[in-house]
């Protein structure tokens, strides 16, 4: 009998290699729809020039209007935590973005310079490494530095992270499918609890923390615990979360002893149209609704009266030489801003500029840049545009052809004010650099074209296309919203009447290939390249296109495309890039050259040490060749990186058995079937597992499992019969 039941074990034990195959993610975009839609050495202590005391806390709301805080008068709902920082305090009326983007903004206000000169038009690329900005330069001076970030826009790729100590940007973006990245976000409860225990730990020592909420940007999220209003608007409700989470905060703040010894500077990188002028969300237009931002001041305890409101118009890229110049630190001679305190030696610059280059850079039409002088406001576009902010807040009224020479004044002011810096081209820091480009020309493609970085004039005023902006972030609502076939449809219509849209075109083909419908996908995305080669997107999309219509040497040459885009962009591609490398490896893998398939694989790891999909199939390919105990490490790595993936489970769960480590392999096989209970595959490894340990009742309930989720699994059959032979 005994022999008998080894003999059974055994034929089952190799069986199970039969159900261990290399892992194949599914092929599919993991959508970063606003990007067609990113360290710095610091000196040591001894060298920092001095160390004051005073701790600077930097609350950044992502996408809030000033005009929806009581403190700015806003009567539809009271926002009482953000309102305690007037109290010895300071509130600036009139603080306008340099650019209603999350990323441009915040770098224009760490480095304290212009979107032109810095070379961050947009979200997703990169600031230059080695930077200047606050954080660096408070880090010089002795502070403890950290970040607690809510949204991917402002992820460490990006290089925002330049000078900081801790920066607590957790995304992991390739790990995620069918999800809008530019949506991808912390709430404030999790941002917020990470920084106090980050507080408890360092909040003694003179310390910088940046804490960046994004809960106000879309999508909005239910929250059960803060009672609003009946028929309040999402965006209040979830800006009522945010206050409630700040009061959290500043409780803690007192209990620590930090508040009253702290200086608070409360900001938003920009506003929100909310349907103003045609426009839902932010980024394409110039208008109030998305410049106008909440500055807020709190001073520490003991110091000398300052007004409590400032009605000068300032900048966001004022606030760093305000900062270095309360706290008594030498100004710094790349900041391009002044400071705002009205004591200051420095004086606030009498305009205040700002642009935007989404629409060209997206939707083919030209750019757009605005300066405000005083109550004026003039926006330079193919239609200009001029606004008496006193008379008209909204921007109701264009005054432009009946103020014409006002119009022309400003005019020659802009020009003269952006002359007056340093200019960068745009995407500068993410430019192709020569043997990028000839790889690019290697593989068929010419660099150039008129996609984003392009400064190509077109003559076509944003004004003019803005429905198709908005047609094309229906269309993405409605994808999201499970209607996929109508996103398409309104999608190709948007297109038949402007067939010229790259980030339209590129938007089609990603839901095209979620339908399955991937010849056409693959059509729109070449339609992209042919006219901007250096869209790194379509070139992603349309290996994963390719991939899927079996055409894996063509996909090959498209992650080749992307390789040598991203040579030129540091981290900034990761989330494409690193799907990329993926990808590569699977086609490897799928062609059974295993050399080629492990060297990519380790490579990747290089690049990203626990990534899942690298880790599982070292792993499985480890066990294929006898190593067990080396694919048990790669697969325990790939379980703490994944550890709801079931696969990953059932893998390691393989391993054990196959050691003969039965306790840890039934572990691994129950929790496989509790991640996914209609896998017959894992009631099947479970089953041998259990008969191994000679619980036959308990591996014949699960065999039992397996055929109810497969009734033709014929090994599941077999194992029964083999196990009622037995008996």
């Amino acid at each position: 009998m005994v022999s008998r039941l080894t003999a059974i074990l055994s034929l089952m034990t190799k069986q199970i290699e039969a159900a261990f195959i290399f892992w194949l993610p599914q092929y599919r975009l993991p959508v970063c729809l606003a990007l067609v839609i990113l360290a710095i050495v610091c000196p040591a202590a001894s060298e920092a020039a001095s160390t004051p005391r005073t701790p600077v806390i930097l609350i950044s709301i992502d996408t809030l209007r000033a005009d929806h805080l009581s403190a700015y008068g806003y009567k539809v709902l009271r926002t009482p935590a953000i309102d305690s920082l007037t109290e010895h305090g300071t509130l600036f009326d009139n603080a306008s973005t340099q650019v209603p983007l999350t990323l441009p903004s915040h770098v224009s206000l760490f480095t304290s310079t212009y979107p032109f000169s810095n070379g961050v038009e947009d979200n997703g690329q990169a600031l230059t490494p080695n930077a200047v900005t606050l954080t660096t330069t408070l880090k010089k001076a002795g502070y403890a530095t950290s970040a607690f970030i809510g949204g991917f826009a402002l992820d460490r790729r990006f290089g925002l992270d330049q000078g900081f100590d801790f920066y607590d940007s957790p995304f992991r973006l390739h790990q995620q499918e069918s999800v809008d990245l530019s949506d991808l976000k912390h709430p404030a409860n999790e941002v917020v609890a990470s920084a106090e225990d980050w507080l408890d730990r360092n909040g003694q020592k003179p310390f910088f923390l940046f804490l960046h909420l994004y809960d106000l940007h879309t999508p909005y999220q239910p929250h059960t615990q803060i009672q609003t209003a009946p028929g309040i608007s999402g965006y209040d409700q979830e800006l009522a979360y945010v206050d409630h989470s700040l009061k959290g905060f500043f409780t803690h703040l007192r209990e620590k002893g930090i508040f009253n010894r702290a200086l608070i500077l409360f900001i938003a990188d920009h506003g929100e149209s909310l349907g103003e002028h045609g426009e839902s969300t932010h980024g394409y237009f110039l208008y109030q609704s998305t410049l106008h931002v909440p500055v807020i001041f709190h001073w520490p305890a003991g110091t000398p009266p300052l007004p409590s409101h400032i009605d000068e118009p300032v900048g966001l890229v004022d606030l760093a030489p305000t900062v270095l110049d309360f706290l008594g630190l030498p100004a710094v001679p790349q900041f391009q801003g002044s400071s705002g305190l009205p004591s200051s030696a420095q004086h606030p610059p009498q305009a205040v500029y700002s642009e935007s280059r989404y629409a060209h850079d997206h939707y083919g039409c030209d750019p757009i840049r605005c300066l405000r002088v005083g109550h004026y406001k003039y926006i330079e576009a193919p239609k200009p545009e001029l606004y008496d902010l006193q008379t008209d807040p909204h921007e109701l009224q264009n005054i432009y052809s009946s103020q014409r020479a006002m119009g022309r004044t400003l005019h020659s002011e802009l020009r003269s004010f952006t002359a007056g810096f340093p200019s960068k081209n745009a995407g500068t820091s993410n430019a192709l650099s020569p043997e990028a480009s000839e790889q690019l020309r290697a593989l068929g493609y010419m660099p150039g074209g008129s996609g984003a970085g392009s400064r190509a004039m077109t003559g076509i005023d944003p004004k003019d296309r803005i429905l198709q902006y908005e047609q094309t972030h229906r269309a993405i609502t409605m994808a999201y919203s499970g209607d996929l076939n109508g996103s398409v449809s309104l999608l190709e219509s948007v297109l038949a009447s402007t067939p010229d849209l790259p980030e339209t075109r590129n938007i089609l083909g990603i839901f095209q290939q979620k339908l399955g419908h991937h010849e056409e996908a693959a059509e729109n995305f070449r339609i992209v390249l042919h006219k901007d080669p250096s869209n790194a997107l379509a070139h992603y999309n349309l290996a994963v296109s390719y991939f899927n219509l079996n055409q894996p040497q063509n996909a090959i040459k498209e992650i080749d495309a992307l390789r040598a885009l991203a040579s030129s962009s540091g981290r900034a591609l990761e989330q494409l890039t690193i799907p990329a490398e993926e990808l590569l490896g699977t086609i490897w893998l799928q062609q059974k050259d295993y050399p080629r398939a492990r060297a990519q694989f380790e490579h990747l790891l290089e690049i990203a040490p626990e990534n899942f999909v690298a880790q599982y199939n070292l792993g499985w390919m480890a066990g294929l060749e006898g190593n067990v105990s080396d694919g048990i490490q790669h697969l325990k790595i790939a379980v703490q990186a994944q550890p709801d993936n079931a696969d990953a489970h059932s893998a390691l769960g393989s391993l054990y058995l196959r050691q003969g480590v039965l306790t840890d392999a039934q572990t691994q096989f129950a929790e496989a079937v509790r991640l996914s209970p209609d896998s017959a595959a894992a009631h099947y490894n479970l089953g041998l597992t259990l008969a191994k340990l000679n619980n036959t009742r308990e591996a014949a309930a699960e065999f039992e499992k397996a055929l109810q989720s497969d009734p033709n699994f014929t090994r599941a059959h077999e194992a029964l019969e083999r196990l009622s032979g037995q008996n």
